[in-house]
C-alpha cells in the first residue's frame, strides 16, 4: 500500500475515500485486512498507540481475524503490559464498522469479573459512538437524537441487529444463549488470577461454565482467549489443551533476552520489571515453569511425573501402589469437604518404612461421613494405622464423630514430649494453623527433596507442581485446605511419621495407651 496515498486519504480524503480505505469483505486477503486495521486504529485512536506496534501485535490481530472469519479458535497469551485487551477492543470496533459482509451477529465478552467485561462493552460502545462522524449512527436512533457516552453498560444492539454483550465465567451460560441466534464470536479475557488458580473447585467450576459457553456457540461460531500465562494447572491451560485450538504466546523477551517490543520496553525496563515482579516467569515470560513463585522444585516434580509407576490396582476409587507388610509402619490423613461436587474428600496413606505414598483417593461427590467410613476401612487394611483427619472445616466434626462411632483405634492427637512425659491433646484430628501448616509443608518439601518421600500418583504431583509460595502464605486457615485437596492430605499424612512410633504404646512402653496417657 502506498504510504503517502494513505496519509493523504486519512488527512484530506472524503468520507467515501476513508470508508474504502478501511473497508473489507470475505475476499480481502487477511494480510491486507491486518494492515487496514492498523491504519484505521492509528488514524482514529492514536491515543492508544504511544509506541510503534511490535510483530506480536500483528500476530495477535491476525489470530483475532482468523477466528472472526471462522474455522479456527485462538488463544493469545502475552505478558502484562502487552495491551492485548485494548488491541482486541479496537479490533472489534474495526470489524463492526468495516466488515462489508457482517460475518458475526452476536459478540460476547466473558471475564472472571463482570466489572471487567462490562467495562469492555462500555468502551466498545463509546468507541463506536466516537466514529459516528464517519459512519453515522450505527445504533439507529431517530434523526436529531444524539447519543451520550456511557459510564457503564452490559450490552448494546446495533441498528442492523448485531449484538455486543458482557458476561462472566462465574455464571451459567445456558440462560444467555436463548435468543434469535446464539453467540457466534466469544471472547474470553482475564479468566483467571492467582486466587482462582489456588482453588481447584473455582477453577473446575469456571472451566465447566466456559465449556457451556463454547457448546452454546452458534454453528460456525469461534472463540478467542486473551490473557497471561501464570499457571499450567488452570483454565488457560485447559484452553491450550483443547484439540484444534491455535495459540500464540508472546513473552517480554525472546530466547536471547532481547525485548520483543523494543519501542516500548528496553533491556533496562525489563530488568526493572524483573526486580519488581513477584512472578516474572509467569507474568512476563509467559512460562509457568520458570515461575519464581513455585514452592516445590519443578524439575524434581516433573522428573517424578515422567517416571511415575503405574498403580498396582484400583478399588472403589482407592488407588494402590503397594500391599500391607505387617512389619512396616504406616500412617494416613484426610482432607474433607461437604461432598457437593466442588472440593474433594481426599485420603493419602504412607508406608513410612519405605517412604512411599501407597494409597490415594479423591472424590467430590461422597459425603464426609461416608468418606470417614471408607477411610476407616482403608486404615483397617493397613493394620489400623495412625490416622489424622483434618478438622478445620465444619465437616471435620462429622468425620471425628463417625470415626469415634466406628471405634477406630488409632486416631491422631497432637503429642508433645518433654523430659518427664508425653502429653496428648484432648482433641482428635489434625488442626491446621498458620504455624502447623508452614511447618508441615516445609518438612514435607525438605524430606521430598532429600529423597525420603516417593510419590507415584501423578495427580498429587500435579498439585505439587501448581502449589506456590502465595498458597503457603495464605492466612485463611481452614479454607486453604480446600484448595489442594490431595496435596493437603498427603502433607498431613507425612506428618504422621513423627507420631506413628507412639501409636502402639504397648510395643514401646509395654503398657496400654489409655494407662500411659492417664498416668
Amino acid at each position: 500500500m502506498d504510504i503517502d496515498k494513505i496519509k493523504k486519504i486519512v488527512l484530506e480524503g472524503t468520507v467515501e475515500d476513508k470508508l474504502h480505505l478501511y473497508g473489507f469483505n470475505g475476499k480481502t486477503p487477511e494480510a491486507l485486512v491486518v494492515e487496514k486495521f492498523f491504519i484505521f486504529a492509528r488514524a482514529n485512536f492514536s491515543r492508544f498507540f504511544g509506541s510503534k506496534s511490535c510483530e506480536g501485535h500483528r500476530e495477535a490481530v491476525l489470530h483475532f481475524l482468523r477466528a472472526y472469519r471462522g474455522g479456527e479458535d485462538y488463544v493469545v497469551l502475552a505478558y502484562r503490559g502487552f495491551a492485548k485487551t485494548a488491541l482486541k477492543k479496537l479490533f472489534d470496533v474495526f470489524v463492526i464498522l468495516n466488515d462489508g459482509g457482517k460475518v458475526r451477529k452476536y459478540f460476547k465478552i466473558l471475564c472472571k469479573d463482570f466489572k471487567n467485561s462490562r467495562a469492555v462493552v462500555t468502551d466498545v460502545y463509546n468507541l463506536l459512538l466516537e466514529m459516528s462522524w464517519l459512519y453515522g449512527d450505527v445504533f439507529g436512533s431517530e434523526a436529531g437524537d444524539k447519543r451520550k457516552r456511557e459510564e457503564t453498560m452490559a450490552g448494546f444492539v446495533l441498528a442492523d441487529g448485531r449484538k455486543y454483550v458482557a458476561g462472566t465465567i462465574g455464571q451459567t451460560q445456558r440462560g444467555h444463549i436463548q435468543d434469535a441466534y446464539r453467540p457466534d464470536y466469544v471472547w474470553f479475557d482475564d479468566i483467571e488470577d492467582r486466587e482462582s488458580i489456588g482453588s481447584s473447585s473455582v477453577t473446575q467450576a469456571n472451566i465447566g461454565r466456559m465449556a457451556e459457553a463454547i457448546d452454546g456457540l452458534a454453528k460456525g461460531g469461534q472463540f478467542v482467549v486473551t490473557g497471561n500465562y501464570i499457571s499450567d494447572q488452570g483454565a488457560v491451560q485447559w484452553f491450550l489443551n483443547k484439540p484444534g485450538v491455535k495459540r500464540t504466546i508472546v513473552p517480554i523477551v525472546d530466547d536471547f533476552g532481547k525485548p520483543t517490543w523494543p519501542e516500548r520496553y528496553t533491556v533496562e525496563d525489563v530488568e526493572e520489571l524483573k526486580g519488581k515482579s513477584d512472578d516474572f516467569g509467569g507474568e512476563f515470560l509467559c512460562d509457568p515453569m520458570r515461575s519464581t513463585n513455585k514452592f516445590f522444585d519443578l524439575e524434581r516434580v516433573e522428573g517424578d511425573m515422567r517416571g511415575a509407576k503405574l498403580r498396582e490396582r484400583e478399588s472403589a476409587g482407592f488407588r494402590y501402589w503397594g500391599k500391607y507388610q505387617p512389619h512396616h509402619k504406616y500412617g494416613m490423613a484426610s482432607d474433607h469437604s461437604d461432598g457437593i461436587g466442588k472440593d474433594s474428600n481426599a485420603l493419602a496413606l504412607f508406608d513410612f518404612t519405605t517412604g512411599e505414598l501407597l494409597v490415594t483417593y479423591a472424590n467430590n461427590k461422597i459425603s464426609p461421613d461416608l468418606a470417614a467410613f471408607e477411610f476407616a476401612r482403608i486404615g483397617g487394611e493397613f493394620g489400623n494405622c495412625l490416622y489424622g483427619p483434618e478438622i478445620n472445616a465444619y465437616c471435620g466434626g462429622t468425620v471425628i464423630a463417625t470415626l469415634k462411632g466406628l471405634n477406630y483405634p488409632s486416631l491422631f492427637r497432637h503429642l508433645t514430649e518433654d523430659k518427664s512425659r508425653l502429653a496428648y491433646s484432648n482433641d482428635f484430628g489434625w488442626k491446621t494453623t498458620s504455624k502447623t501448616k508452614r511447618q508441615a509443608f516445609f518438612e514435607f518439601r525438605r524430606d521430598y527433596n532429600d529423597g525420603k518421600i516417593k510419590i507415584y500418583d501423578v495427580d498429587v504431583l500435579k498439585e505439587m507442581k501448581g502449589y506456590t509460595n502465595s498458597n503457603l502464605q495464605d492466612e485463611t486457615v481452614g479454607l486453604i485446605t480446600r484448595h489442594f485437596d490431595l496435596l493437603m492430605a498427603t502433607v498431613i499424612a507425612w506428618q504422621m511419621h513423627k507420631y506413628a512410633e507412639y501409636a502402639d504404646v504397648s510395643e514401646k512402653y509395654g503398657e496400654s495407651m489409655e494407662k500411659y496417657i492417664n498416668s
